[in-house]
Order: C-alpha cells, then structure tokens, then sequence
C-alpha cells in the first residue's frame, strides 16, 4: 500500500461495543483488507502475510490495561515466522 496516513480515536465503551470492534477487526483480517474510519478520519490497511504481534497487560493502582499490537510491512519481503505462541482465554 503506497502513501501514509494516520488514524487516531479514543473513547468509552461497553464490553460488548468492544467486541464487536475487535470481530470486525479479526474480519478485516481474514478479507486482507481493514478500514478505520471516523468523522474526520479514515485509513485503510492491507495486512502482510506475516504480522508481529505484541500484548502487555498491566494491573497498576486500581486500573487495568490491555495493549496489542500487530504490525507488518507493507512491501512484499517475506520474513520467517517464530516459533512463539500465546494462549487466551477467558
């Protein structure tokens, strides 16, 4: 995907507004396409074939916090898988 752009959005949601935010996000995924859009924003992303993916988690002073983070490139150069897992549950 040539170009660059920026997306940003921050609010409060229900747990059940979350996931549906994270369903369409795992969609967007298995289409190979994923489209953020706000009211003054919009970036659409083509994920590679291979992604980096990070979670922290963290319990500090009354409030908890969840980060993922998946990133790849954007250019065809294939890299090599890990061999690192990761199990979530609920």
């Amino acid at each position: 995907m040539s170009g660059e752009g920026k997306f940003e959005f921050d609010s409060v949601q229900d747990p059940a507004s979350i996931q549906d935010f994270l369903l369409a996000l795992t969609e967007g995924f298995a289409k190979g396409r994923i489209v953020l859009r706000s009211e003054a924003e919009e970036i659409v992303l083509v994920p590679g074939a291979l992604l980096g993916f990070s979670v922290k988690a963290k319990r500090k002073g009354g409030e908890s916090k969840i980060n993922i983070k998946i990133v790849w490139k954007d250019s065809r150069k294939e890299i090599s898988a890990g061999d690192k897992s990761i199990l979530i549950a609920s």
